[in-house]
């Protein structure tokens, strides 16, 4: 009688055990939240951006920058913005420190004195000070 299961052994192989693919799907499942909890810290933890808003021509050789500042509350941060010509060459460079603020954003204005006529403002980088 043992013929018979030795032969279906033989033609089908043994049977899979279930824990594999469980065991599988929890090694998964740990390397998912291992990546979801690196990047959630990574990116949580932005503690300075800025973008530029607008800008405005004040003169041959003065240009005012507006920009959107995003840092932790009473952080206090330094910014450098630049201002550039028509071929994309920078004509202006200054940089600014910023006071603690209540709030986690706030917009800034600064003005850049240049040494030729800017038709654009930047800023180039912020960063807690």
């Amino acid at each position: 009688m043992s013929a018979a299961p030795d032969r279906l052994r033989d033609r089908y192989g043994r049977p899979t055990s279930r824990r594999r693919p469980i065991a599988l799907l929890v090694v998964v499942g740990i390397v998912f939240l291992a990546v979801v909890v690196f990047v959630g810290i990574r990116f949580a933890d932005q503690p300075v951006r800025a973008k530029a808003v607008s800008y405005d021509h004040l003169g041959a050789q003065r240009i005012s920058l507006t920009f959107e500042l995003t840092a932790s509350p009473d952080t206090p941060v330094h910014c450098t913005v630049q201002a550039l010509d028509k071929t994309r060459g920078q004509v202006g460079f200054m940089a600014v420190d910023i006071p603690p603020h209540s709030e986690r954003q706030s917009l800034q204005t600064v003005e850049i004195a240049t040494q030729g006529e800017a038709v654009s403002a930047d800023v180039v980088e912020c960063e807690k000070a």
